[in-house]
């Protein structure tokens, strides 16, 4: 009876370290950047650990003091990138919530992952505006 008892809480571990490692591994893929915009809508800078963000704004509809917007963006980080397309809201109080599902990748394994985004204004630099944020990265299989 020991014996069984051992034998099932060593299986039992073993179910709940599996589990663990899987729930960890479907974690998004968060990506922060900082960049700077054109009055035209186009949108440069750095993403990750040396990458790269560039960002294009595709359209753009007034709504009071808000707007709603779409956008184009490709990310390239650690050798590889992703484009994304994506719609969402500007805030009058300095910020834009985006989502969008990734279009295309480098090597396809991210086409169809969700992405989350958030931009925060942080002043204007020279004719440009400047914007940090944080991108969240879903893993299709999520």
């Amino acid at each position: 009876m020991k014996k069984l008892l051992v034998l099932v809480a060593a299986v039992v571990a073993v179910v709940a370290f599996g589990a663990v490692r899987a729930s960890a591994s479907s974690a998004p893929i968060v990506i922060a950047y900082s960049k700077t915009c054109t009055a035209g809508g186009h949108c440069e800078g750095t993403a990750g650990d040396g990458g790269k963000i560039i960002m294009d704004v595709t359209g753009f509809r007034a709504t009071g003091a808000a707007a709603q917007l779409t956008m184009s963006e490709r990310i390239t980080v650690n050798g590889g990138w992703f484009a994304v397309d994506l719609s969402g809201t500007s805030s009058p109080a300095g910020f834009i919530v985006l989502n969008g599902i990734v279009t295309d990748s480098s090597n396809g394994s991210l086409v169809g992952a969700q992405v989350h985004q958030r931009s925060n204004f942080t002043g204007v630099v020279g004719t440009e505006t400047a914007w940090t944020g944080e991108l969240q990265l879903m893993p299709a299989s999520a």
